[in-house]
C-alpha cells in the first residue's frame, strides 16, 4: 500500500469515526488542512438548489454563494465549472472540489492550497460520510435551509429520493418547488429487476393535510412495490390507503409507471393526473394519451385500473409533472401553460436530464414575481441513445 493510499484510508476512517456526530463537518476541514489546505470551507446546496451555504469553514469564506444551478440540494456534474467561476469571482485563489456521490454532488469543498488529488480523495470520502451521517444528525439538514421550512414541506423533503440518478439505460432528474412551504406533491422511482418504477403524485389541498396524504401514498406505493405488486395492484394499494383516510376532499392524483430497459416499453396508469409528455431528440413534445381514471381515494374501496403501454425509442425523454407547472400564473392571471413547457424543453433538447429540469424550473419561477402557490414537480427520464 502506498503512502498516499494509506493516507486516504486514514482520512476515511477518521471521518467515519465522526459519522454519527455533529462534529463531522469540522473533521472534514481538519483533514483538508492536514492535506495541505491553508484555508478551507465546506458548502452544501440549499433545498431549492439556488445557493451554496457554508456548513463549516474559515470566516474568510462567505456564508453563502448565490448559485442557482442545483436540482434540489444536488449539483449535476456539468455545473461544477460554473460553481468554480462563481467562487473564484469572490476568492480568486480558491479551488472548488465537488463532493461526489455517484453522479451528483452534495456540495463542494472550497480550499486555498493543498494537492488537488489528495483533496479530491478526501472530498469523495467526505461526501460518503455526509450522505450516511445525515440520518444521525440535523447538522446537514439545518445548513441546507436558508429560511424556515414549514412542517408540510419538511415531510415532503423527507419523502423524496435523490434528485439526480443514473440507472441502466437512462438518466433521471427530478425536483419539487418551492421547497419551503406547500408540501402536497411527491415523486419517486426505483430500479428493480422488473423495470424502472416511476411515480408522481399530487395530494388535494395544501399544507399539513396534503403532506399527510402524500406521506401515506408514498408509504403505500413503496410497500406495494416491495411486495412484488403489479402496476395495477400498486394503484389499488395506494387507492385503499387514501380511501381509508375518509373525508370527501382527501384524495390525490398520480401517475404510476414502469419502464423496461430491454423492450423499451413504458407502461403506466394515470389516476386523474396530467398526462406524461414524450420529448424527441430534436425537442418535439407529444402528450402521451392514456385511458386515465379518477383520482385515488374517491368513490368505492375496490376499483379497477388499466395500464397504457407505449414504446419509447432510444434518445427520447419522458416527462412526468404536476399541474403546478402549467398552472403557474403571472400578475395578469395568465397561465404558464403547456406551450411554454414545450418551449422550455425544446430550448434544452441537448442538455442533460438535470440541465433540462433546472431550465424548466427556472422558466416556471421566472414567469411571475409572486411566490409559487402550488407545488411544481418534475420527473424527467432521459433514455440513452443507441451506441
Amino acid at each position: 500500500m502506498t503512502n498516499r493510499t494509506a493516507n486516504v484510508h486514514d482520512d476515511a476512517s477518521e471521518l467515519l469515526r465522526e459519522l454519527v456526530s455533529h462534529r463531522l463537518p469540522a473533521a472534514v476541514l481538519r483533514e483538508a488542512r492536514a492535506a495541505g489546505a491553508h484555508k478551507a470551507a465546506l458548502y452544501v446546496v440549499d433545498i431549492d438548489g439556488s445557493c451554496l451555504i457554508r456548513l463549516a469553514g474559515d470566516e474568510q469564506f462567505p456564508e453563502r454563494f448565490q448559485a442557482p444551478l442545483g436540482v434540489g440540494p444536488e449539483l449535476p456534474s456539468e455545473t461544477i465549472a460554473q460553481v468554480q467561476d462563481i467562487v473564484a469571482s469572490r476568492i480568486p485563489e480558491a479551488r472548488v472540489i465537488p463532493l461526489w456521490v455517484r453522479d451528483r454532488a452534495l456540495g463542494v469543498l472550497v480550499t486555498c492550497g493543498g494537492a488537488t488529488d489528495d483533496l479530491q480523495d478526501l472530498a469523495d470520502q467526505a461526501a460518503l460520510a455526509l450522505e450516511l451521517g445525515s440520518g444521525y444528525s440535523d447538522v446537514i439538514h439545518r445548513a441546507r435551509r436558508r429560511k424556515e421550512i414549514d412542517a408540510a414541506a419538511e415531510i415532503q423533503q423527507n419523502l423524496l429520493p435523490p434528485r439526480i440518478a443514473t440507472v441502466e439505460g437512462a438518466h433521471i432528474a427530478a425536483g419539487v418547488l418551492p421547497g419551503y412551504e406547500v408540501g402536497g406533491d411527491f415523486f419517486d422511482y426505483a430500479e428493480n429487476d422488473d423495470g424502472l418504477w416511476l411515480a408522481v403524485g399530487d395530494a388535494m389541498g395544501k399544507g399539513n393535510t396534503a403532506a399527510a396524504i402524500s406521506s401515506l401514498a408514498v408509504g403505500a406505493l413503496r410497500a406495494a412495490r416491495r411486495n412484488d405488486a403489479t402496476l395495477e395492484q400498486t394503484a389499488q394499494v395506494v387507492h385503499e390507503a387514501s380511501f381509508e383516510l375518509g373525508g370527501p376532499y382527501q384524495f390525490l392524483t398520480a401517475v404510476f409507471a414502469v419502464w423496461h430497459h430491454t423492450s423499451g416499453t413504458l407502461a403506466w396508469i394515470n389516476c386523474g393526473h396530467p398526462r406524461p409528455l414524450l420529448v424527441d431528440p430534436d425537442g418535439g413534445v407529444t402528450e402521451l394519451v392514456d385511458e386515465g381514471t379518477y383520482p385515488l381515494g374517491m368513490f368505492r374501496r375496490q376499483r379497477s385500473f388499466r395500464r397504457t403501454e407505449f414504446h419509447v425509442e432510444p434518445g427520447q425523454r419522458i416527462l412526468f409533472y404536476s399541474d403546478g407547472i402549467p398552472e403557474r400564473r403571472d400578475s395578469a392571471g395568465e397561465l404558464f401553460g403547456m406551450e411554454r413547457v414545450a418551449e422550455a424543453l425544446r430550448a434544452r433538447a441537448n442538455a442533460t436530464a438535470a440541465g433540462a429540469v433546472r431550465a424548466l424550473q427556472d422558466a416556471v419561477l421566472g414567469f411571475a414575481s409572486r411566490p409559487l402557490r402550488d407545488d411544481a414537480t418534475i420527473l424527467l427520464v432521459d433514455i440513452e441513445p443507441r451506441r
